[in-house]
């Protein structure tokens, strides 16, 4: 093989690098969640105090990213469906890991997307169901994704318990970055 091919099948080797490296390249991704509780709801009356919930259930039906300078409508980026089932309450203390996963493309990304599956409360002793309000989340939240390394998320998960005593409990959640 002559210099001239060899160096045509390099320069071909380096393209074709270039070429799929940003498409094969990933990071993992671990979402951390620290739990709290709302304040006591004000009223007239004095504040109402939620008590009796020892548990809290969640899982997330689908968690998706979105990358850095594209339209809200296109540039999102599944990371992970159906997450298993978390006490959250007992993060109050330690954040705790939602989940974790290594196949998140490289790149910079803006916010997270994330949907709620399933959710239970132990309130009592006794377990109900309970409805998630909002169904999804959208959280602004600026970070990096760089190969072979590890991107924690860190979230900060508050519950509402003002409507869990209702026919159809429901608990009300706002989810917010807890910055670095």
């Amino acid at each position: 093989m002559g210099s001239r091919q060899v160096f045509s099948v390099f320069l071909l080797l380096v393209i074709l690098i270039v070429l799929l490296y940003p498409t094969t390249a990933t990071g993992t991704v671990s979402v951390t969640a620290s739990y709290g509780q709302a304040p006591p709801i004000e009223t007239p009356l004095g504040p109402i105090i939620i008590t009796g919930v020892t548990n809290l259930y969640v899982s997330f039906s689908e968690i998706r990213i979105h990358l850095a300078n594209e339209r809200n409508d296109s540039g999102w980026v599944p990371i992970i469906y159906n997450t298993a089932s978390v006490d959250i309450i007992r993060f109050s203390n330690n954040p705790g890991v939602i989940f974790s996963t290594p196949t998140v493309p490289v790149g910079e990304y803006d916010r997270v997307f994330l949907r709620f599956g399933n959710s239970s409360a132990v309130v009592n002793g006794t377990t109900l169901n309970v409805e998630s309000i909002p169904r999804f989340v959208i959280v602004d939240y600026r970070f990096s994704v760089k190969s072979g390394s590890e991107t924690i998320l860190k979230l900060k998960l508050t519950a509402d318990y003002r409507a869990i005593n209702i026919s159809k409990p429901k608990v009300f959640f706002e989810i917010s970055p807890i910055p670095d």
